[in-house]
């Protein structure tokens, strides 16, 4: 049984002290469980010299719910690729301490903060359960692609009375590019690393312009599928300024050869025809 709110030392509403120099943004279930995004978000974490960071609760409905996330590969496949020693991902455990300090922020949540939850139920509501964790775990910020359950304004109210942080903690990927990525070489970085989501692998012939172009296009299909509506459109703009997109393809292609998270994505994809497999031999 929780401790009364009372009990907890005032102590666990401030930001706890992380060590990890690693832990940067976390990201929310929907985020991991699609494709583009994923992909985009582990090179980005790469080269920024972080992991992606996977909170308790979004490791377990990546691991053990029933929705896109399971469907997609098979049931253990997060967990086998979070266990190699290349893996991208993070999984910071929360102490004691920070239990406590989760359990103390959800206690400051209001039905605002998640419209349509019973206020009976958000102390174990899941989204409630991500952001409060994101929090104890002095995250810098939780991305998340949520904005029908989840009131990113009144979080972000919440965080700043209660926690004292000004900056916006909840956001979406959208943004977070935005702020990673601002403009100039940090524009000219984000379509590399974009490009190098969709580069050819090592064996395959030589990446022309005319056909890059086209999966450029297709990746911002998928961006703007995904709510990710400013990024495509930059991508857009940056690509037709650059001035050598050939030598932007080469780097493109060198970072996603280099890349422990696109390696990850390709064991995936593999472990995913496994699968398929399996079921169709299955008598």
């Amino acid at each position: 049984m929780r401790p009364a709110l009372a009990s907890i030392p005032s102590r666990c509403l401030a930001r706890p002290i992380v060590a990890d120099d690693r832990l940067g943004p976390a990201f929310d279930t929907g985020t991991l469980s699609t494709p583009t995004p994923r992909k985009l978000v582990g090179c980005w974490m790469e080269q920024a010299g972080r992991k992606t960071v996977i909170v308790p609760e979004v490791w377990r409905e990546l691991t053990q719910s029933q929705g896109p996330a399971t469907r997609e590969y098979p049931k253990d496949a997060w967990r086998r690729l979070a266990e190699r020693p290349d893996s991208p991902f993070l999984l910071p455990g929360l102490s004691e301490e920070q239990e406590e300090a989760a359990y103390a922020i959800r206690a400051k949540f209001t039905s605002a903060c998640f419209p349509g939850v019973p206020p009976t139920t958000i102390h174990t509501h899941s989204d409630a359960l991500i952001v409060s964790q994101a929090l104890a775990l002095g995250t810098d910020v939780l991305v998340t692609g949520d904005i029908r359950t989840i009131d990113h304004y009144e979080i972000n109210l919440i965080v700043r009375q209660v926690l004292g942080r000004n900056a916006p903690f909840v956001t979406t990927l959208d943004q977070a590019l935005c702020n990673a990525y601002p403009g100039g070489p940090a524009a000219a970085q984000l379509l590399t690393v974009a490009m190098a989501t969709v580069a050819p692998d090592a064996h395959e012939p030589d990446w022309q312009v005319d056909a890059a172009h086209l999966d450029l296009d297709e990746l911002r299909r998928d961006m703007t599928g995904a709510g990710l509506t400013v990024t495509a459109e930059r991508l857009s703009t940056r690509w037709n300024e650059c001035r050598d997109l050939t030598a932007l393809l080469a780097k493109a292609r060198s970072m996603a050869e280099q890349s422990h998270a696109l390696r990850c994505e390709r064991l995936r994809a593999d472990m995913h025809r496994a699968g398929l497999a399996a079921l169709h031999e299955r008598p």
